[in-house]
This record gives C-alpha cells, structure tokens and sequence, in this order.
C-alpha cells in the first residue's frame, strides 16, 4: 500500500494567529500518537506570522480517513471553521 501523504496550508484571520498556534499544539501530539501515522509536522513562515504549512503522512488511506474521525482532528476542524480560518490542503504523491 503506498502512504497518504497531505500538505495543507491554514491561515488564520489576522489576530487569531497565536490562537491557531495553539491549536496546533494540541494536535500535534495527538495525531502523531494515532496508529497508521508516519509524520505530522507544523511549519509557520518567519515573515508572515498567520500563514502555516502542515506535512503529513500516513500508513494508508484507513490511517489517514481514521485520522479524520479522531476527536482531537474534529475539534481542531471545528476551530477552523468556527475561526474564519482557511485550510487549503492537497494529496501528494511520493516520488520513489
């Protein structure tokens, strides 16, 4: 099976970046305790503090559609919508 590999780029309204920071320190842990997840880092650019790039990657498609169901990923999607933040994310192919 080849892994599920997603880059996503949120952007939090201007103001609430701290607050997205915050919430990314609250999934990050969980999601990389998740069976099935091979990588989940957060990234925030230097100059333009409400921008955010998130590498993951999973074992398959069950781990990655599992990761969706988890309570910690639900409430972390509901910020982002409740905040009037925007989450553009692709599927990526591994190059091997």
């Amino acid at each position: 099976m080849n892994p599920v590999t997603v880059i996503a780029f949120p952007i939090a309204p201007p103001g609430k970046e701290d607050e997205l920071a915050a919430q990314f320190e609250l999934l990050v842990p969980a999601t990389r305790e998740e069976p099935g997840c091979l990588a989940f880092t957060v990234h925030r650019h230097p100059q333009i503090s409400n921008r955010f790039a998130v590498y993951e990657q999973f074992r398959d498609q069950a781990a990655f559609d599992a990761h969706l169901r988890y309570g910690h990923t639900q409430k972390f999607v509901e910020w982002i919508q409740e905040s009037g933040a925007v989450l553009h994310y692709e599927f990526w192919n591994e190059i091997q």
